[in-house]
């Protein structure tokens, strides 16, 4: 007994204690083998949960789904473990030989080699009957009181072990579960301090005043992640790390269903949304649907001003997928970040505003009023108008406001010496420093304003360079009346009109129509003759005029001898009916071509 208690004090498994009960059956009582069974998991039927001295092979067979029935269907299969169990007393066999009731006894006996056996049930105060002990005897044998007695004392002690077992179990699974709630509390704890701590972080940031980078490079920071804002046509406003930064989807990829659902449910819920992306095809992309090396995916977040999606905050690639925590802490950067971009938009508002008011200003006919308060206020804005600046000016076909325009133009002229914008009339006025490369700045301008606004037509005329304040007056109405001119022809594009000369004094002057009229009237004839037959009449005049009205010097410019441009000037005097030799021909031709140049004739 005390053996069998140092088993139990020891936490040892149940089947172990239970095969030491039978092994002290065994040797107290004189059996050859014990077995210890209990109903369980099955209430129907007993299996052995214990054993000693029992061949393997027997355990097996009493182990079939048919062995050892609690209510087998008739006395043939019925076992003294059953009728023990039942009974809730202890059966004594003498001699299977003889055990009239038991056929199944008689059957499976001899495999183990048996003749007589005990059987006492499992007694316990709280559980009823757990089982049985079964003692075998390899010869008959009739059983006194003492061993009627210590079977059942083994029993009891059995009963107990099975008990303390269970009592123990449980004790350890309340304590396993305690523990794993004290883990979930301190994990909480940790999650709850963690998000904390990023929340004072994300107000110190906002009192540091770091801007829209600071905060990114916090994010990226904070989820071990690549993080990318973005406005609502896509231009990224600030994004981090510098060092294995990993853009969000590109077009392509947004294009697809997965994608633009995610950012369709942006308009409809504020909150993080996992972007289930099938990005196969993208370079870099695996065939799961995500990056290389983005084992996470892709999440996206709104960044709402006035109810308003405005931007769009991109996580890509994080340390581990956003849980909950989180997500809310990505939700508060998103909340500061709305307020940076708010922020933004009102300083563009300010600027445009004042920039309008400014050039308004500068613009008037005769000249600003206050030239000194001018510079004043120019210089306020950050823009030195005392050097020379070129005048250029944008205006959109069919025209009408766009609030789009003025980020687009702020944005795409950040890197042209960040030239005073604003609007004036129906135009928008851009005053750059004098520079060489302002033609391809100008174009970039432009490509980048038909991206954002893509149901209107752009066009940008680039003026007269201003020396002094009342040069910008003349300046801007020679650009404006060659953007006029050109959008009239709805032809859009950039176009130089700095070195117009006298000609710049019908482009200040003109109305577009009138000017229009008059360069188609003249070369109509000209241009329909190159356009049936193939030649080669306004290129030449084009020559000869820019050459002093020299045919020798015509002639080595286009390779070709004198007298073949000869020919030619006289077929445009024919079909203009017009003398070369007078000036004022030369003067109106020379007109003709440049408004042609400006508004794209193309033959009309």
């Amino acid at each position: 007994m005390g053996e069998i208690a140092r088993a139990v004090n020891a936490a040892e498994p149940l089947d172990g204690i239970l095969t030491t009960v039978a092994e002290q059956a065994c040797a107290l009582i004189g059996f050859e083998f014990c077995a210890v069974m209990l109903a369980e998991p099955d209430p129907d039927r007993l299996r052995v949960a214990g054993s000693w001295g029992l061949s393997r092979d027997y355990v097996d067979l009493v182990s079939d789904a048919g062995s050892l029935l609690i209510h087998p269907a008739g006395p043939h299969l019925d076992s003294p473990a059953a009728e023990a169990y039942r009974a809730g007393r202890t059966v004594a066999v003498p001699d299977v030989g003889s055990a009239e009731r038991f056929g199944w006894l008689r059957q499976v006996a001899p495999m183990q080699g048996y003749r007589a056996l005990l059987a006492a049930p499992l007694h316990a105060p709280d559980a009823g009957t757990l089982g049985v002990i079964v003692a075998y005897s390899v010869a008959a044998r009739e059983f006194g009181a003492p061993e009627l007695e210590l079977i059942e004392l083994l029993a009891d002690q059995a009963a107990l072990a099975i008990e303390t077992a269970r009592l123990r179990s449980a004790q350890q699974s309340v304590i396993t579960e305690l523990s794993r709630a004290n883990d979930e509390l301190q994990r909480s704890r940790a999650v709850t301090d963690w998000a904390e701590q990023q929340h004072r972080r994300l107000m110190r940031l906002v009192l540091d005043e770091v801007g829209l980078a600071g905060l990114v490079t916090a994010l990226a920071e904070t989820l071990g992640g690549s993080v990318t804002v973005e406005d609502r046509q896509g231009k990224v406003l600030a994004r981090a790390p510098e060092s294995g930064y990993r853009p969000p989807p590109d077009d392509a990829a947004r294009r697809r269903r997965p994608v633009r659902t995610a950012l369709d449910m942006l308009a409809r819920r504020n909150e993080v949304v996992e972007v289930s992306a099938d990005l196969r095809g993208r370079p870099g992309a695996s065939a799961v649907g995500h990056p290389v090396g983005v084992p996470h995916g892709v999440w996206v977040a709104p960044v709402v001003v006035g109810g308003e999606l405005a931007a769009r905050l991109w996580l890509t690639d994080p340390r581990v997928a956003p849980e909950p925590v989180e997500r809310r802490v990505i939700e508060r950067f998103a909340l500061v970040v709305a307020l940076e971009v708010l922020k933004l938009q009102y300083l563009v508002e300010v600027e445009e505003r004042l920039s309008g008011d400014l050039i308004g200003d500068l613009l008037r006919p005769g000249g600003p009023l206050n030239p000194r308060g001018i510079l004043d206020r120019a210089a306020a804005l950050g823009h030195d108008l005392s050097g020379p600046r070129v005048v250029a000016v944008l205006a959109l076909d069919p025209p009408g406001p766009a609030p789009a325009l003025t980020g687009i133009l702020h944005a795409a002229t950040r890197q042209a010496g960040r030239p005073l914008v604003g609007p004036h009339e129906d135009v928008q006025v851009m005053l750059f420093p004098d520079s060489t490369d302002l033609d391809e700045t100008l174009r970039g301008v432009l490509a980048q304003v038909e991206q954002g606004l893509v149901e209107r037509t752009a066009t940008i005329a680039l003026g007269p360079a201003a020396a002094g304040l009342a040069d910008y007056g003349p300046a801007f109405r020679v650009a404006r009346g060659a953007v006029r001119l050109r959008r009239a022809a709805h032809a859009g594009g950039v176009v130089d009109v700095r070195n117009l000369g006298l000609a710049a004094l019908l482009l200040e002057q003109g109305t577009p129509d009138a000017l229009h009229r008059f360069a188609r009237t003249l070369l109509r004839p000209v241009v329909a003759h190159d356009t049936r037959r193939g030649g080669d009449l306004v290129p030449t005049l084009r020559v000869w005029l820019a050459e002093g009205c020299s045919a020798s010097a015509t002639a080595r410019t286009l390779v070709v001898h004198p007298n073949t441009v000869a020919y030619r000037l006289a077929a445009v005097e024919k079909l203009i009916g017009r003398s070369l030799r007078r000036s004022d021909t030369r003067l109106d031709l020379q007109l003709a071509l440049i408004v042609r140049d400006v508004v794209r004739l193309d033959g009309r």
